[in-house]
């Protein structure tokens, strides 16, 4: 008569397992929201107008600093993305090393002078989901 209870228990709590174990899945498959292309682009948008908008990454951006370009775009960017960048002359096809196997969205913006130095330059900015 004992056992009967014990089992019951035990099936309740293998139940509430199950259960808990499908949320988990569920949950870990959804995206950031950022999975479709109008919304890649828009966080991109939104990615170099902070850039373009401050003055020290300007200036980095025309000293051909793009390691330093790319530390601050870590920050901002979201965690399922992968991304590259990449600065060169404005007439210059600047391509990286993007993969072939996914879907690249690619943005650029021109940043044309600091205060001190007009020397134009592009910033490639390209966006790739994991």
């Amino acid at each position: 008569m004992n056992n009967k209870g014990w089992i019951r228990i035990v099936e309740a709590f293998i139940a509430i397992l199950i259960v808990t174990g499908g949320i988990l899945v569920v949950m870990s498959n959804k995206n950031t929201g950022y999975s479709s292309p109008e919304k890649i682009y828009e966080k991109q948008r939104e990615i170099l107008n902070i850039i373009i908008k401050n003055d020290s990454l300007r200036e980095k951006i025309i000293n051909n600093q793009n390691e330093d370009v790319r530390n601050a775009i870590q920050i901002m960017i979201p965690g399922n993305w992968n991304f590259t960048t990449s600065i060169c002359n404005i007439n210059d096809i600047c391509n990286t090393e993007t993969p072939y196997d996914r879907e690249v969205y690619p943005s650029d913006v021109i940043v044309t002078s600091t205060l001190q130095k007009y020397e134009p330059k592009k910033l490639r900015f390209f966006v790739w989901v994991k």
